[in-house]
């Protein structure tokens, strides 16, 4: 495609708004001198839709971003459909913007730093509240500042500010959160099996008689946290597991205690926190230096790849199956309702979610707290079920009661 220069590009974009565009001027003068040609000129573009319109007044506001500007090597990496069409363009460049002041804010993984970008398409982001969606960055063991769960891995290679906008140079354009259809498969190894098994389990709905677990966290929920037993930790459950191959109470406990219903909650704002699960249980958090640990009833599970963030939700990949197979109705339809009355209060999208990520938080005695119940040895959760393995689970298909109603899971 046909990029324009800087110079008449510079002269568009005020006639285009209608305001003082100083800032904006400034911004598009320095991505130039940066190298960033493409990504400057791409404003003429967004210009030509409402969207982009809204994107670029936004910038020129005074207010404070983070832009993660790709270079021009990205853009030409980057399907071409991004570059060709407006509409999407201005999807995906509204991706690429945070808003608030993340100066001075240094998060080594698996902490993470999340912010809320300036998307907010409702096709692509279906998150309680109307929210917009996030994306989450963090600095690895190779000192240098990844964006996280990504198809390609993005790399901060520079940063500079320009006002009040701190520019992120990667060298990837960055991709949207995709669907949990789309993510899961993708992954590949570590959650094979907890694919395998979502589509085994049938819960029973008020759209279409009855959905798999997975197909109601694809699409149906309007925010939700789950965390997701990676494959290891599955085959690690398989002894303890053997016993529930037809046990429905206990099949939908096991996976609603892996599920915050409602809410979309962030790796930084889980630790030292306690939630309520789907099944009404509670599920608890601590940070220290070993690592971010999540406990439901007698099983402690370290998160190993958080904040993999979906269109409606986010994901928290563990290292071990949460064998609580316990039910509290009453707690569950409250945490629900809480979760919809919060979704309709408005919260400031211009700050750090759960700042402060690098909060020293320490179970007792500042160690990690003791694992349990994922062994081969046959523990049994809360409740005294055994749960059968994910391979059996897989051949039961069996349906669990509930109810999704606006965007939530609702016990039966």
């Amino acid at each position: 495609m046909r990029f324009l220069s800087a110079a008449p590009l510079l002269a568009l974009v005020p006639a285009v708004l209608g305001q003082d565009t100083t800032i904006l001027t400034d911004l598009l003068q320095s991505l130039t001198s940066s190298g960033l040609t493409r990504l400057s000129s791409i404003a003429a573009q967004l210009n030509s839709t409402t969207a982009g319109q809204s994107l670029l007044s936004q910038l020129s506001s005074g207010a404070s971003f983070v832009l993660f500007a790709p270079t021009d090597n990205a853009f030409n990496s980057a399907s071409s459909n991004i570059t060709s069409d407006a509409d999407i363009l201005s999807s995906v460049i509204a991706y690429h913007v945070v808003q608030g002041n993340f100066t001075g804010i240094s998060t080594t993984y698996p902490n993470t730093t999340v912010g809320r970008t300036l998307l907010n398409n409702s096709t692509l982001v279906q998150l309680e509240g109307n929210k917009n969606q996030a994306v989450a960055w963090a600095a690895r063991a190779d000192g240098k500042v990844h964006v996280l769960n990504q198809r390609n891995d993005s790399i901060v290679s520079n940063t500079t500010t320009v006002g009040n906008i701190t520019i992120n140079i990667v060298d990837h354009v960055l991709n949207i959160p995709q669907s949990l259809a789309v993510t899961v498969p993708a992954d590949n190894v570590s959650l094979a099996g907890i694919d395998t098994a979502l589509k085994s389990v049938q819960l029973s709905t008020n759209q279409s008689g009855s959905a798999a677990f997975f197909d109601i966290l694809n699409t149906q929920l309007h925010g939700f946290t789950f965390f997701a037993p990676n494959t290891s930790a599955i085959q690690a459950a398989a002894s303890s597991l053997s016993s529930l191959q037809s046990n429905t109470t206990a099949l939908q406990a096991l996976f609603q205690n892996h599920l915050i219903n409602g809410s979309t909650v962030y790796s930084p704002e889980l630790s030292g926190q306690n939630f309520t699960s789907a099944a009404g249980e509670p599920l608890s958090f601590v940070l220290n230096a070993t690592g971010h640990f999540v406990t439901s009833g007698n099983v402690t599970a370290q998160i190993v790849q958080p904040d993999v963030l979906l269109p409606n939700g986010v994901l928290h990949v563990i290292d071990r199956v949460l064998l609580n197979t316990q039910v509290d109705s009453g707690a569950a339809s409250s945490a629900a309702s809480s979760a919809s009355s919060v979704a309709t209060q408005s919260t400031s999208a211009t700050a750090p979610i759960g700042f402060p990520a690098t909060a020293t938080l320490t179970g007792p005695g500042g160690s990690a707290p003791a694992a349990s119940g994922s062994g081969g040895s046959g523990n049994a959760a809360a409740g005294g079920y055994l749960v059968p393995s994910m391979a059996q689970v897989v051949s039961v298909g069996v349906a669990v009661l509930g109810v999704v109603a606006g965007g939530r899971l609702v016990l039966a």
